[in-house]
């Protein structure tokens, strides 16, 4: 009895130094299984973040959502969470949903890193969507502005984050100055942020030199980046029970096994290879990754979105075989699978290869009951981006009142950014526009004769009727001033008039020169063509009528533009508006060019065109003979060097002209212009052409050479009276031709500012040095709109004078 009171005892004592024992120990083990269990469950929270990643990458918003969700009951105030689920209805084109999620994360968190992205997100999306759109429409432009940049950093008052930071970054891509600010800030991002493979991405793709670098961040979370799937493994075959032995101190226990390493299916395999490939892509090594990718495929030939991986790395290397490899990839898959997720994959693809029908074909053979909210945002994508691409047809072909109708009939895309672009444009078609200018004109020579300086002053005023066509009037001032005649020497009237003295008294009047008139007119013109009729107007000594038919259209792989025309013929007082012979009284010249042109534009690649032009006149006046004209110019240009805001060329010229008779003297018969019988020049130009900041230039310098021969001519062709007349007092009544030509140099400086967005003032001075032929002309312009915009033109597009039409 006492024996049992001692055993009792003692397990008594036991007990309670064993419950003693665990009360100390509680709060050492409780604090160990609390760190275990928070850290499960950031492991199972990360785990769902990249598989939502992954969802949303994809286009599966659905999935996307319920990864976050999940996230969301294990931890309700995740913040990363909350931003995506924002996201997510962002890209649904929710932005009510967007905003109640922001409102969340605000609430709880404040304005965090997360709240500002989705803010910005939402704001993109909403109140600054239109500036945005006009933003990216600069961006897409010929000649990308230079302060895009900086337009592009006032949209919001900080940085910008995430979804953000990606739309606004690559469009900053466009300028040297935007690529370098982008690059730091991207890079920046990256660091701050390592666990977001976005800004990695948008590193490489700006071509950032820490972009590698960053790509090698450690990622704790690799392991559990995988679908939903991605954590099972094969289990490990089950341990055979041991027969018991009795003699235990004989058969002394066996050492452990080591553990067995655990068996990846081809799916943990595939997602690790994957994996990898990211790491290369981020690195720049898309060979690498596209094998990484292809045994992943390999491994799991029916599994789409490894598939999808390698076909748009395929498709990102823009070669028309990439493409069509990419392409490849995914009819593959389709031969072994067409269930819904492989039509899905396909269809994507199809979406970013413009291939509109396509891709809506895949999706249309799923039931509609079992679409994913991703197709339906494809079809949506898919619909709007052929609407879109139809609207941008028409504009490029001009059909601008086509284009109206189409916006019009569809009102569900007249919110969209880009349609509110185009209608913005459409309406400033409407918009009534004033050109004006002052130009003047210098060449050397007699004065009287030969010698001209003109001043004109075009005016024109542009009245749309409607999207396409508008009306246009002309109302140009011309005076051209050749000076005085001087009667002291009797060569001066073998040069100009007769001599044939039949009124001794000569009016002092007729000895000036000089004429001061109008050049009127009024004619319609559209993308496709102009017309117009005018005449001069005033003391001119002739003044006769001009007009034209022009016509553009596509030939082939470059355009054509022709027409039919009636013209003035410029390098002279007596051509350009007649001159009156100061002993008669009596008026020639005035010529007019009436003939057909053909003009032929090709651009063989951006960096080199050809220009091709053929014409032939057939040239009349007052009192002088008819003559024919015919020349053929060839024009090719190189881009040398090209960068935003700038761009150098050189070029080479060959002209060949001919005229039937030599008619460039100006005694009465003679038309005063330059008619060499053969003439071909070779001319060397290197233009510099740029825009920055509201200016726009051109500058051009150009050397030549060129080879010429003219033949005999009657100096008085028309009246064998005058021309006996003159032998009679000794003076030449023909004019020796022969060969002639040499060096040529040339000079042009072009600037052009916006004043005000619909104000613009510009100039140019031009020089010509040749043999023979030196004539400067200087213009100062003015460009106005009645409406809210007139665009800048790069390069400087001054106001032709009406005589040069």
């Amino acid at each position: 009895m006492a024996k049992r009171k001692h055993n009792s005892g003692l397990r008594a004592c036991t007990l309670a130094l064993a419950i003693q024992a665990s009360f100390v120990a509680i709060p050492l083990v409780l604090p160990l299984q609390a760190f275990a269990n928070v850290n499960v469950q950031q492991t199972n929270i990360r785990a769902l973040s990249e598989k939502g990643v992954y969802w949303y990458e994809r286009f599966r918003f659905d999935l996307a959502a319920q990864s976050f969700n999940k996230i969301l009951l294990i931890e309700p105030t995740n913040a990363s969470a909350l931003r995506w689920q924002g996201l997510i209805d962002l890209a649904r084109g929710d932005v009510q949903a967007a905003n109640v999620w922001l409102g969340k994360l605000q609430l709880v968190h404040g304005n965090n890193p997360f709240s500002i992205e989705l803010q910005q997100a939402i704001a993109l999306a909403s109140d600054k969507r239109q500036q945005f759109a006009e933003l990216r429409y600069l961006a897409d432009s010929e000649q990308v502005p230079a302060n895009l940049p900086q337009r592009l950093r006032q949209l919001f008052p900080q940085p910008p984050l995430g979804e953000a930071a990606v739309q606004i970054y690559r469009l900053m891509n466009r300028t040297a100055e935007g690529r370098a600010f982008a690059r730091g800030q991207v890079t920046e991002l990256a660091r701050q942020y390592p666990d977001d493979r976005r800004y990695r991405t948008l590193l490489a793709e700006l071509g950032g030199a820490a972009a590698s670098t960053l790509a090698q961040t450690p990622d704790t979370a690799q392991a559990t980046r995988r679908p939903a799937n991605a954590n099972r493994t094969k289990p490990a075959p089950a341990v055979q029970a041991q027969p018991t032995t009795p003699d235990i101190a004989a058969n002394p226990p066996a050492p452990p096994e080591a553990p067995a390493a655990p068996v990846l299916s081809d799916f943990e395999q595939g997602q690790q290879l994957a994996d990898r490939a990211q790491k290369q892509i981020d690195q720049g090594n898309k060979t690498e990754a596209a094998k990484l990718l292809q045994n992943a495929v390999d491994l799991n030939p029916s599994y789409p979105w490894f598939r999808y991986d390698l076909a748009t790395l395929l498709d990102d290397q823009g070669d028309a075989g990439s493409k069509q490899a990419a392409r490849r990839v995914m009819d593959e898959g389709l031969a072994l699978d067409k269930g819904q997720e492989m039509r899905f994959a396909a269809a994507l693809l199809a979406a970013r290869q413009d291939r509109g029908n396509d891709a809506i074909a895949l999706i249309d053979a799923v039931p509609r009951e079992n679409w994913t909210e991703g197709m339906t945002a494809l079809e949506k994508r898919v619909q709007y981006g052929q609407y879109l691409d139809g609207l941008r047809a028409q504009e490029r072909n001009g059909e601008f009142n086509a284009l109206a109708s189409s916006i019009s009939a569809t009102p569900k895309w007249r919110a969209e950014p880009e349609v509110r672009a185009l209608e913005q444009n459409l309406q400033r078609k409407r918009q009534m526009r004033l050109r004006m200018s002052y130009e003047n004109a210098i060449i050397d020579g007699d004065e009287g004769v030969s010698r001209i300086d003109s001043d004109e002053i075009p005016l024109q005023l542009d009245l749309p009727l409607d999207f396409e066509r508008t009306l246009f009037l002309r109302a140009d001032t011309l005076n051209a001033n050749s000076g005085r005649v001087n009667p002291a020497t009797a060569s001066n009237f073998a040069k100009l008039g007769t001599t044939l003295p039949t009124d001794p008294a000569i009016a002092s009047d007729r000895l000036n020169q000089n004429y001061k008139g109008h050049v009127v007119g009024v004619g319609m013109q559209t993308e496709q063509y102009r017309v117009d009729l005018g005449t001069t107007v005033g003391d001119y000594p002739v003044n006769d009528w001009v007009g034209g038919v022009q016509w553009r259209t596509s030939l082939g792989e470059g355009s054509l533009r022709l027409e039919v025309a009636r013209r003035m013929v410029n390098g002279s007082v007596l051509s350009t508006t007649g001159a009156i012979d100061p002993l008669t009284g009596e008026t020639w010249g005035g010529a007019r060019r009436n003939g057909v042109s053909a003009v032929y534009y090709q651009a063989f690649n951006p960096t080199l065109d050809f220009v091709g032009i053929a014409r032939a006149n057939l040239i009349t006046g007052k009192n002088i003979p008819d003559n024919t004209e015919y020349n053929l110019q060839g024009i090719v240009g190189k881009t040398v060097f090209q960068r935003p805001g700038h761009d150098v060329e050189i070029g080479a010229s060959l002209f060949l002209w001919s005229f039937e008779k030599n008619l460039r003297f100006y005694t009465f018969g003679q038309g005063g212009y330059y008619s060499p019988q053969a003439f071909g020049s070779l001319t060397f130009p290197i233009t510099w052409t740029g825009n920055m900041n509201g200016w726009s230039w051109q500058a051009q310098a150009r050397v030549g050479a060129s080879e010429s021969r003219e033949d005999d001519t009657a100096l008085y062709p028309l009246n064998p009276e005058l021309a006996a007349a003159a032998a009679a007092q000794g003076n030449p009544t023909l004019q020796t031709g022969g060969p002639g030509g040499g060096t040529s140099t040339g000079l042009r400086l072009a600037l052009e500012r916006q004043v005000l967005k619909n104000f613009v003032v510009g100039g140019y001075f031009e020089i010509d040095r040749s043999e023979g032929y030196n004539p400067d002309r200087l213009q100062l312009y003015l460009k106005y709109s009645f409406g809210d915009f007139f665009e800048l033109s790069v390069p400087p597009e001054g106001v032709a004078p009406y005589s040069r039409f």
